[in-house]
Formats: C-alpha cells, sequence, structure tokens
C-alpha cells in the first residue's frame, strides 16, 4: 500500500476510534432491524398456541428486555472487537460491514 494511503488510513482512524462504540451500536442496530422479523418469527411460532396472556408477556419480555439485551450485550461484544482492529484497517472495516449488510438487506429486500 502506499505510504500517503496508509497515512491518511491511520489519520482517519485516529480520528474515528472514539465512535467505535457508536458503530458498534449503529450495526447491531442494522442487524436487529434486518434479522427482527424472523426472530418475531420465531417467538411467534413457539407462542402460538399459547393463551394471549402468555403470549402478550412473552412479547413484551421478547421487545423490552430481549432486543435490548442483546443490543446492550452484543453492542459491548462488538466493540471489544473493534478495539483490536488495527487502527489503519478500523474505518475500512467498518464500512465494509456496513456495506455487507446493506448488500444482504438488498438481497433480501428491505429496501
Amino acid at each position: 500500500m502506499p505510504v500517503v494511503l496508509i497515512e491518511f488510513l491511520t489519520d482517519l482512524g485516529h480520528w474515528f476510534r472514539p465512535y467505535q462504540y457508536q458503530a458498534a451500536l449503529a450495526m447491531i442496530a442494522t442487524l436487529l432491524v434486518i434479522f427482527g422479523n424472523e426472530i418475531n418469527n420465531a417467538v411467534k411460532s413457539l407462542v402460538a398456541k399459547q393463551h394471549f396472556m402468555v403470549r402478550t408477556l412473552v412479547f413484551v419480555l421478547v421487545c423490552a428486555f430481549g432486543y435490548g439485551l442483546i443490543t446492550v450485550w452484543l453492542t459491548s461484544l462488538l466493540a471489544a472487537q473493534l478495539a483490536k482492529v488495527p487502527t489503519v484497517y478500523i474505518v475500512p472495516v467498518v464500512f465494509l460491514a456496513f456495506f455487507c449488510m446493506g448488500m444482504y438487506a438488498q438481497k433480501q429486500r428491505h429496501i
């Protein structure tokens, strides 16, 4: 790689580092949007024959606590993994991750 490109990516990476937790949160939120319908359908099929109150309670637990817990836990996990990426590669890795999620969403007709 040319030295100028490495220096540019390193400077960009240094600028980006304070925002890696927010990038991890955005990635997890994007994944939950992409796969949320499948998760809801799986939960729905598990409780479809249950009483109305049970279905409502499960819905509240999954939405309020399940998605919240998944978001908090996976964001911390992903942010820790992003911290291990060398500074020169952090911005391209995050860009590539969002690009891949966008391609997958397009393929699944989410957009």
